[in-house]
């Protein structure tokens, strides 16, 4: 089964014209950008250095881009308790402990360099990846081992029961497979730069950065579906109201946006306008604030008590954002997995912290006053920070918000001189990729609560230990009562991330972490 269009699971914020006459523009110019011809397309918000996996420098937020070139092993459940789609791999089959991963592979499929993509590919991938100094070693912690026990088959043991290795190699650079052969002639370096893959499309040119250019790959596995003759990327600003005027004006054909960090006046006006589209993903990003506990004030947890009940989420879903996000109540998207029943209200029912300015304010003339520093990485995060701050004001909270560059918060984090942030997390529908802030091991969550209630962290374990879909809803909802009882990492919004696309651009796919075009097409 190939999953494609996914469309149909997005919200289209104003008209999408996928016919020729109501998309207006020929596109018969030879210019790229809105209507390009021969199906060329221009993409924003490119800024990467390297695209190898397993490089210094890789990040994670490429991913989409790095499928168009390397494919995916899995693609992304079609429903909510479906399985793993099979792409590159065809299968996989767990043992009954969860120490054993056994995955079939696609026969057939060949690298972009000719050379075979086949077990051996698979485990040289792996093998480095374990070792790598990137964001892809985490994924491979508890690998014990990864052998080719066929020409198409690669079995994987590992040290502790793991049930979350599938979803690994389908949301995140671990199923990102590069040629063993280009990877040893070219050396790590130069590979970041022209990697070759297995994907759809293959690397024309790339300057770190600034440009990466890629046409199709000619006997990639499923090239019927493959339909643009060029995806150019290009380094947009990353401030939403350039990337909307770029789609506007034409010179690009998509950008992608985070809904619970662009302005609302910018949404607002890609709404109204008629000529391009914009679309929602699924609401899966999340804004909340991280707290220090080891540190006054919110070592008392009166202060983070008091926090919950003079925030009125509600008003800065609305008022703020202008409805374009909802207000969060356990930390995660509306559409994220195992999110409680009755969707948004059912978790504002159940919260026990309710907007209550009264008893807020009881609180913090029991603490004698409230005062501590909120930080933020500025723009958007900076006019949220002081919306917040405003209310705290009428429960007596003073909080002073003080905007830092994003090295200097993760600084912060790590080595624990911050009292409260404003962070962003989310993005895909599984909980499981966000528990930096709620493990005692990672520079983000050393200085949390999670050393003081290790319940928390141990309950996330177990439900990253079993393939049971309603004992991990189960475990998840513990997770989040848990952290809402404590008052900690306290959930603000959340929202989706939207796209400012052409008209006649169609079938992007969505599903994964990212706008990817090996199935796009222009209509017009």
């Amino acid at each position: 089964m190939r999953r494609r269009n996914v469309l149909l699971r997005l919200a289209l914020v104003g008209c999408v014209g996928l016919a020729t006459a109501a998309c207006g523009g020929s596109g018969d110019d030879g210019a790229t950008g809105a209507g390009g011809a021969n199906g060329r397309i221009t993409v924003g918000g490119y800024n990467y250095k390297t695209l190898d996996p397993g490089g210094t420098g890789y990040i994670s937020k490429s991913v989409p881009i790095s499928l168009d070139i390397y494919g995916s092993l899995f693609d992304p459940p079609t429903s909510p308790d479906g399985d793993f789609v099979p792409d590159l791999a065809t299968g996989y089959k767990y043992s009954d402990d969860l120490k054993t991963l056994t995955i079939e592979l696609r026969q057939g499929v060949t690298f972009a360099d000719g050379t075979p993509f086949d077990a051996e590919a698979v485990v040289y991938n792996f093998e480095r990846y374990k070792q790598a100094e990137s964001p892809n070693a985490q994924y491979f912690r508890q690998m014990s081992s990864v052998t080719a026990t066929g020409a198409h088959q690669v079995t994987m043991t590992f040290t502790e029961p793991t049930a979350t290795m599938i979803a690994f190699l389908t949301y995140t650079p671990a199923t990102l497979i590069g040629s063993p052969t280009a990877h040893r002639k070219a050396g790590q370096q130069q590979f970041g730069l022209k990697p070759v893959g297995a994907g759809p499309f293959e690397v024309v040119s790339h300057k770190p950065g600034e440009e990466l250019v890629l046409k199709p790959f000619e006997k990639y596995w499923d090239r019927a579906n493959v339909h643009l003759a060029e995806v150019k990327f290009i380094n947009t600003s990353p401030e939403a109201q350039v990337s909307y005027q770029h789609v506007a004006s034409g010179s690009i054909d998509s950008v992608q946006v985070s809904g619970v960090s662009t302005p609302p006046n910018v949404l607002d006006d890609a709404k109204a306008n008629q000529k391009i589209a914009t679309i929602a993903g699924e609401n899966t990003l999340y804004a909340f604030l991280p707290i220090n506990t080891y540190k006054p004030p919110f070592n008392r947890p009166e202060a983070r008590q008091a926090i919950n009940y003079c925030t009125d989420r509600d008003s800065i879903a609305k008022n703020v954002q202008r409805g374009w996000v909802t207000p969060a109540y356990v930390l995660a998207g509306a559409d994220s997995l195992y999110y409680p029943d009755g969707g948004v209200d059912g978790a504002k029912a159940q919260f026990p912290y309710p907007y209550d300015p009264v008893k807020g304010k009881s609180l913090v003339d029991q603490l004698g006053g409230l005062e501590f520093t909120l930080l933020n990485i500025g723009g958007h995060s900076q006019v949220i920070s002081n919306a917040l701050a405003q209310q705290w004001q009428q429960c007596g909270i003073r909080a002073q918000v003080k905007a830092v560059q994003g090295p200097q918060l993760s600084e912060a984090y790590s080595d624990g001189t911050y009292q409260m942030a404003y962070a962003f997390s989310g993005g895909i529908n599984d909980p499981q990729f966000y528990t930096s802030f709620q493990s005692p091991n990672t520079p983000q969550g050393k200085h949390g609560f999670a050393r003081e209630h290790p319940e928390v962290p141990e309950l996330i374990q177990s439900a990253n230990r079993t393939v049971d879909l309603q004992v991990r809803k189960t475990t998840w909802r513990k997770v989040w009562t848990s952290m809402n009882d404590l008052a900690v990492d306290i959930p603000i919004i959340s929202g989706p991330n939207y796209t400012f696309q052409n008209k006649c651009l169609a079938d992007v796919d969505f599903a994964a972490v990212g706008a990817q075009f090996k199935s796009a097409r222009l209509t017009c």
